[in-house]
């Protein structure tokens, strides 16, 4: 071995050794600064540091989503904008509800024919190219009529101020949002956009109850994401959701192509929407319902590649059945379209009264797909009857599975031509905007 050689391989393997050892000492200190922000924060109980903390320290500071929002005067001269309240504003988060609230402001601000402010709650993101994502939707409006600002910086003692102009229409889709509108002196009923019951994101604690009663007040005017989600929150006896408008929404990926079409020796692919940081997704029980569905006999191991996608850093499962699950992350929404083109079967749980948006979208195309019953949630026939329902359960879901994989091509065909799912948010929003304008306009003063 030449010395040349020999010095650039001892340089290659001390680079790495230090790279260990930096990204170790990174990590530690993260740590440290996390622990220690805590402590100071009053948070973290596990050493005691204050003898006395102001009530407003502690609880912001363990709930920070409702820190206060302030209403500030307008500037002279301004005028009325649709204003979106929405916890943080990524070009990489351009997902299912934070899409579909952009969807919802972009359309009422284009009727309106006003600007869209967009004000970040929770985290400060960059959006990126939003006019891109708009056309992408179907949506025109110009880059100048959008105004993005940012509150998330604020604290339990450094205020957080929103401009408020009389003719501002306020939508609110995360709880926390709808809480702070609810407490605002806005002159209006602003327009809670309900996308989930989310009050079962938590245990039985302060944040369930702070969720829940957001529903219980008549300062707003429910907008329902699907009638399945209207009709949720009628049966639960809020009283603001006797006569909740909704919409079904324009998730439809027809357009631009339905599934492909293989030969009788290609292997088909399974899909799993993995998020298991998203606990009503079920990824566990998900995993073991397709390792019951190899081990039963319900699908061919030879036959069939399996992946998940949905969140980053997980590694590939393997399964005890000896079958793989390669982990795709976090996907952009173009790859995550042409890669849905090749998905014959998609496994979608989904623990809550909507169907989630992976169900419907590859339904659309013409992939078979199971998802979970939920409440009132018994049948998504309406939408496809490529749609396979399961309960809650291990067994279900495998067979469920069983079913998905023995639908001939010709009843999959047949079901996706007869599909219902939107394609414009034209079609999905233009009816319930309206006439939740004439209801906006007779809650002046309220």
């Amino acid at each position: 071995m030449s010395v040349l050689r020999f010095s650039i391989r001892a340089a290659r393997k001390s680079a790495h050794i230090s790279g260990k050892l930096l990204r170790k000492s990174l990590n530690f200190t993260n740590k440290v600064e996390h622990k220690a922000t805590n402590l100071l924060d009053g948070v973290d109980y596990s050493i005691q540091i204050n003898e006395k903390v102001p009530l407003e320290k502690i609880y912001y500071n363990s709930i920070p989503y409702v820190l206060p929002i302030h209403a500030a005067m307008p500037a002279v001269g301004s005028k009325g904008t649709v204003t979106l309240l929405i916890p943080s504003l990524d070009g990489s988060s351009f997902f299912g509800g934070t899409a579909t609230a952009l969807a919802v402001a972009a359309k009422l601000a284009s009727l309106k024919k006003c600007k869209l402010r967009i004000v970040q709650t929770l985290k400060t993101g960059y959006p990126g190219d939003l006019v891109k994502f708009f056309t992408s939707e179907g949506i025109t409006i110009s880059d100048d009529a959008i105004q993005v600002i940012s509150i998330a910086e604020r604290s339990y003692n450094v205020y957080g101020y929103i401009s408020t102009h009389p003719d501002d229409i306020f939508i609110a889709s995360a709880w926390w949002d709808a809480y702070n509108l609810s407490r605002m002196p806005l002159k209006r009923k602003f327009i809670y956009l309900v996308q989930d019951f989310e009050p079962i994101f938590y245990n039985n604690s302060d944040r369930y109850v702070l969720a829940e009663e957001t529903y219980k007040n008549d300062k707003f005017i429910p907008l329902c994401n699907t009638k399945f989600m209207a009709d949720f929150m009628a049966d639960r006896n809020y009283p603001a959701f006797k006569k909740s408008l909704f919409f079904e929404p324009a998730v439809s990926r027809k357009e631009s192509g339905t599934l492909l079409s293989k030969k009788a020796n290609d292997k088909k692919t399974l899909f799993l929407y993995g998020r298991p940081n998203v606990h009503r997704n079920m990824f566990f029980t998900a995993l073991q319902a397709i390792d019951y569905a190899f081990k039963a006999g319900f699908i061919n191991p030879n036959n069939w590649d399996c992946c998940m996608a949905g969140q980053n850093n997980l590694p590939d499962i393997v399964l005890s059945s000896g079958a793989v699950i390669k982990n795709k992350g976090k996907m952009s929404m173009e790859d995550y379209i042409e890669f849905s083109k090749t998905v014959d079967l998609a496994i979608s749980p989904m623990m809550a009264p909507h169907p989630n948006y992976p169900t419907l979208e590859f339904a659309s195309i013409g992939s078979m797909v199971v998802t979970t019953k939920y409440a009132n949630k018994e049948s998504l026939d309406k939408y496809s009857k490529n749609i396979i329902m399961s309960e809650l359960d291990v067994e279900s879901m495998a067979g469920a599975i069983n079913i998905a994989v023995r639908r001939n091509e010709e009843d999959r065909l047949a079901n996706l031509n007869n599909t219902n799912i939107l394609t414009s948010w034209d079609e999905s929003l233009d009816d319930c905007l309206k006439s939740i304008l004439d209801r906006i306009n007779k809650s002046e003063n309220y």
